[in-house]
């Protein structure tokens, strides 16, 4: 049961709503919890159709599990939340079918049928037989392929960042009153009776056909035509060879809210570039990292740990020959710019991007001058030289 509900707080758009109603509601800095598990719990305790099904004792140890405040054994928290979890199981085989790929494929049944458990201070924890650790290679393998070919495909990319544009335009400039009932969360019976009542579906008509013409209205109306933004500059910061490394960590961080002033000036800044001329709300700069497969292989739930023959655990990096030969730092942090870019054909595209890319290079370049040369704080960036231009 805990399985089955683990995900009923999402809102419209899944994760994205994950992203905006963390940023948009009021809370505590020191709470752990995400607003869409407490908006889970809710459900799990106040829901009428869900409160008809399941006894209050069940309640209790549902959210209890799914937060981990209680639980007899972290093996049953581990099947719901972490490195081989049920979700990721499913997820993986469900959206490499439906994108019509195959990098997510992997031998389910060998995996369920190698899954043990090993022992520790008096807990129990999941872990794989060695005779699976190939079934296991093949589900993180999986996980990384379906990461760096699906999950950061660059329409993903600019669909998900032009749905939270929108949304924040819709909540900061628009003041669209559906938005703000939605997604400034509320510890309040009414307001989850009314976030019950709104699905990816349902937002979009409402921006598109029901709102007035407002930043929310234009962006939607793009993502309903498909007429979405293109990815006019994709970089490795590892490659920006004039950036020191302060900076390189505000542009990998660029989407953390102490970083959002510079954000908005670098969008204003390239907004400016001759060939795009748009305006800097439709300018979106984004950054992400993509981990090596080592290090995805246990992300923040943890290692996976292997029974080996004499029935000791063992860490899956140590037992794989596979995965104990590859580096753990290779990892890729990527800049990238999303932003409503118009030309004739595609000789007309490359000779833009081509300006464009090297206007951003020279934005970037003036940040790292300025920062080196007067003692330049990021965050108050702006370049002179481009209003002089």
């Amino acid at each position: 049961m805990s399985a089955l509900l683990h995900d009923i707080g999402h809102g419209p758009f899944s994760h994205i709503s994950e992203d905006v109603l963390d940023r948009y509601s009021d809370s505590d800095d020191t709470e752990k919890e995400k607003i869409h598990e407490k908006i889970t719990a809710k459900l799990i305790e106040h829901n009428r159709e869900i409160s008809g099904l399941l006894s209050s004792d069940d309640k209790k140890n549902i959210i209890g599990l799914l937060t981990g405040t209680k639980v007899d054994f972290s093996l049953m928290r581990e099947i719901v939340s972490g490195p081989l979890d049920a979700d990721k199981m499913d997820y993986l085989l469900r959206d490499s079918y439906f994108c019509g790929v195959k990098y997510g494929v992997f031998d389910l049944d060998r995996m369920l049928n190698t899954l043990d458990f090993y022992e520790e201070d008096y807990d129990k924890h999941i872990a794989v037989r060695h005779d699976g650790i190939n079934s296991l290679e093949q589900f993180v393998l999986a996980k990384y392929y379906m990461t760096t070919q699906v999950y950061r495909h660059k329409v993903r990319s600019v669909s998900d960042a032009m749905i939270i544009r929108g949304l924040e335009l819709g909540l900061d400039k628009d003041e669209i009153n559906f938005l703000n009932r939605l997604y400034r969360y509320e510890n309040t019976e009414e307001y989850i009776d009314n976030y019950l009542n709104y699905w990816d579906e349902r937002v979009i008509n409402e921006l598109v056909f029901s709102e007035k013409p407002g930043f929310a209205h234009d962006i939607f109306k793009r993502l309903y035509n498909r007429l979405l933004f293109k990815k006019i500059f994709s970089e490795k910061l590892k490659d920006i060879d004039m950036l020191n490394e302060r900076i390189k960590d505000k542009m990998i961080n660029i989407n953390y809210k102490e970083n959002e002033d510079l954000k908005r000036k670098l969008e204003k800044e390239i907004a400016s570039i001759k060939p795009l001329r748009c305006k800097k709300e439709y300018v979106i700069v984004n950054s992400f990292t993509i981990k090596s497969v080592r290090e995805m292989s246990r992300n923040s739930e943890g290692e996976i740990m292997v029974i080996d023959k004499s029935g000791d655990k063992k860490s899956f990096e140590e037992e794989s020959t596979v995965f104990s030969s590859i580096d753990e730092s290779m990892k890729y942090m990527y800049f990238e710019v999303y932003a409503p870019l118009e030309y004739v054909d595609r000789i007309d595209k490359n000779r833009k991007l081509t300006e464009i890319r090297k206007e951003i290079l020279n934005i970037l370049r003036e940040m790292e001058v300025r920062y080196e040369n007067t003692a330049f704080d990021p965050d108050a960036f702006g370049c002179m030289w481009r209003e002089d231009k």
